[in-house]
């Protein structure tokens, strides 16, 4: 059982420039998710970049870096979907290297750790199912969620009957928090290079606590997990 772990890290961000190698809590970003992945049940870790600096710092912190991504998979449209299909059509063809498994972990989940991947790894493996995508419990219930029409009037994104009043009899639902995502090689089989996003049809989700799930997408994101790190509830 051959699994592989893929890392995106292209270097043009916009929201925060070099966002992936942008230091926090004193090393930078990517490194924390090589660390996991390094540390886990997964045979060979990748960065699949388009830019040389990253690729030298994920070396320098133990992942592969067996190619450089063409540019053209390293735009704003670029799929998730994409990335991968390049990246295992490369291993196949110039290594011969064909991976059961693919682990897919976005370099921005710096509190993600190698517990988490390997109990996703093992709920894939004890079932049938194409995939396994980290969750957590979503922060904001829909049923409380509004679409605002251009003349100011908010209108219900989710219209039911007897709505319910209090936080604690509201469905508990999930959002993907986009730390963990394992599939199945065969997956990939029945996938195009411009599907946007991953959509097997048959999936588990894997929960995760609300600090594991922080995703850095901006610089609030930054602060917040500087914040973390200093309250010492990142114990990874």
């Amino acid at each position: 059982m051959l699994i592989v772990g893929i890392i995106p890290a292209r270097g043009g961000s916009k929201a925060v420039p070099r966002k992936n190698i942008l230091p926090l809590g004193g090393k930078p970003l990517i490194s924390y998710t090589i660390e996991a992945a390094l540390q886990s049940k997964i045979d060979r870790t990748i960065v699949s970049t388009d830019d040389r600096e990253i690729a030298a710092i994920a070396k320098k912190y133990g992942a592969e870096v067996p190619f450089l991504r063409p540019k053209k998979l390293a735009t704003d449209t670029a799929s998730s979907i994409s990335v991968i299909l390049h990246a295992l059509e490369y291993l196949e063809k110039k290594e011969r290297y064909c991976p059961d498994i693919v682990v897919f972990l976005q370099p921005t989940s710096p509190f993600r750790i190698c517990e988490h991947i390997d109990a996703a790894l093992e709920m894939l493996l004890a079932s049938k199912v194409d995939s396994v995508i980290s969750v957590c419990e979503t922060e904001y219930h829909p049923y409380y969620m509004y679409w605002r029409e251009s003349d100011g009037t908010l209108r219900e994104f989710v219209k039911i009957k007897d709505k319910p009043l209090r936080r604690q009899d509201l469905p508990t639902l999930y959002r993907i928090n986009d730390a963990v995502v394992i599939s199945r090689r065969s997956y990939f089989n029945k996938v195009k290079k411009n599907s946007p996003c991953f959509n097997p049809e048959s999936v588990k989700g894997y929960i995760m606590d609300r600090v594991s799930s922080i995703d850095i997408n901006d610089k609030f994101d930054f602060l917040l997990a500087e914040f973390i790190i200093k309250l010492g509830l990142f114990k990874g």
